[in-house]
């Protein structure tokens, strides 16, 4: 870079603090001056003429005031510098730089939220969640500043979320999932907001009243002829594991972190869970955490489990390892394939074990114990649904589950279960129809 001949200085009353320079290789005007020690060579995107060399010299003479005056700020007078050189000298004037929304990518502040605020989820299972979130949201807004990301836009993101695989492959997400993915954005968004101090709009602001409603789906509970196929076509080592599944409403996360500890004198003792290798002592909720009365059924399948488990986890895969939710997926739908029934996950077997229980008329109150529900209410509208044929099942669910699952305790003199007659164990077989009445 060479200096102009006899017009390169800026001549002030205290010192030359800069000049008007050109690079060899290029026609535009550069400033070179120093400030706080360190150079500062900027071009001015102005062509090399005299009247634009006025222009930058006034400019250096603005400078060169405000400088001595205390009131020069470097963020303000080379808005194009990068982020990291505008908080330096902020810095080093005794301010704190907060650059504008439209001063900073999303990209560029969620590359340094991952190294900065992330570690300090502790949940692994939050870490994987927020970073498949994540590779969804940033390739649509990495190059868009903030000021640019307006609701608008944001709801533009949501709808061209698709299945990139599977059955759904090139359908919109759900509503819940679209959701789900834009909770990692929000949290991102409100710790920008915070640091930088900016008193901006959220894009999330009336999000999900735009977003379509989904319809929800039916809850089904299983026929008893269904589950029987089912379990004929299911591997040998893994029914003992699915007929307690129908047995107790337990999920397969609860049955994973059962140990043989957990069978306590009468009751089977729910305190944990287990969840993509994490160990949970906090469950969904507290009312989870439950005790199962273990009846003569229950029984004779935790007496299996036991024992061939060879590590103190009691329930285990056909390997001896620990229960897995994405192993048991398959073992489940392969079953279900052979028996040629309806596609279902073994979620399905919490749903029936509910839907059976009502039909047989067990204490309202004590299903909503076992389910590890909060009240009735919950019990009945996921569960309730009226499922057609099945109060024709009920005497064959009834000896299925036994009439201690009806009377925990042993009574000296029970009563028989008579479905013909229309009497039961604590029902009335007249009300089998409607297990909704109370």
């Amino acid at each position: 870079m060479r200096a102009r001949k006899g017009t390169l200085a800026l001549e002030t009353p205290a010192k030359e603090i800069g000049s008007v320079k050109r690079r060899k290789d290029s026609k535009k005007l550069y400033v070179d001056f120093y400030y706080f020690g360190h150079r500062i060579i900027r071009s001015t995107e102005l062509d090399d003429t005299p009247a634009n060399e006025q222009k930058v010299r006034d400019f250096l003479n603005r400078i060169t005031g405000r400088i001595e005056a205390g009131t020069f700020k470097f963020a303000e007078a080379f808005p194009g510098s990068t982020r990291k050189e505008k908080a330096f000298f902020t810095s080093l004037e005794g301010r704190e730089y907060h650059p504008e929304p439209h001063q900073v990518l999303f990209g560029d502040y969620v590359k340094e939220w991952m190294k900065t605020v992330f570690p300090s989820f502790g949940s692994p299972t939050k870490h994987r969640d927020y970073q498949e979130s994540i590779r969804k949201i940033l390739p649509y807004f990495r190059n868009m500043t903030f000021h640019q990301i307006t609701g608008q836009e944001l709801y533009r993101f949501t709808e061209s979320l698709k299945w990139k695989t599977g059955a759904n492959k090139g359908k919109p997400l759900s509503r819940s999932r679209k959701v789900n993915i834009l909770i990692p954005f929000r949290a991102i968004w409100n710790d920008a907001c915070e640091h930088y101090r900016w008193v901006i709009k959220s894009p999330c602001d009336g999000i999900h009243k735009k977003l379509p409603k989904t319809e929800k789906k039916e809850r089904l509970a299983l026929r008893f002829h269904d589950w029987q196929l089912f379990l004929e076509n299911l591997e040998e080592h893994y029914k003992p594991i699915a007929e307690l599944m129908i047995l107790t409403g337990m999920i397969v996360s609860e049955l994973s972190a059962l140990t043989k500890d957990s069978i306590q004198g009468e009751y089977l003792k729910l305190t944990s869970s287990y969840v993509l290798k994490e160990e949970k002592t906090s469950m969904k909720t507290a009312f989870r955490k439950r005790d199962i009365y273990i009846t003569e059924a229950i029984r004779s399948r935790l007496n299996i489990l036991t024992a061939r488990a060879k590590t103190p986890f009691l329930v285990t895969s056909s390997r001896g390892t620990r229960l897995n939710s994405t192993d048991f997926a398959k073992v489940w739908k392969k079953a279900v394939d052979k028996a040629g029934i309806a596609p279902m996950t073994s979620y399905i077997a919490r749903h029936s074990f509910a839907a059976w229980s009502l039909t047989i008329g067990i204490n309202h109150l004590r299903l909503v114990k076992l389910m590890g529900h909060a009240s009735k209410q919950m019990v009945f509208e996921v569960y309730g649904n009226y499922v057609e044929g099945l109060e024709e099942d009920a005497e064959a669910i009834y000896h299925y589950f036994g009439q201690d699952f009806i009377m925990p305790r042993k009574s000296k003199s029970p009563i028989p279960f008579r479905y013909s007659t229309g009497h039961s164990a604590g029902f009335d077989a007249a009300n089998l129809s409607n297990p909704l009445m109370i």
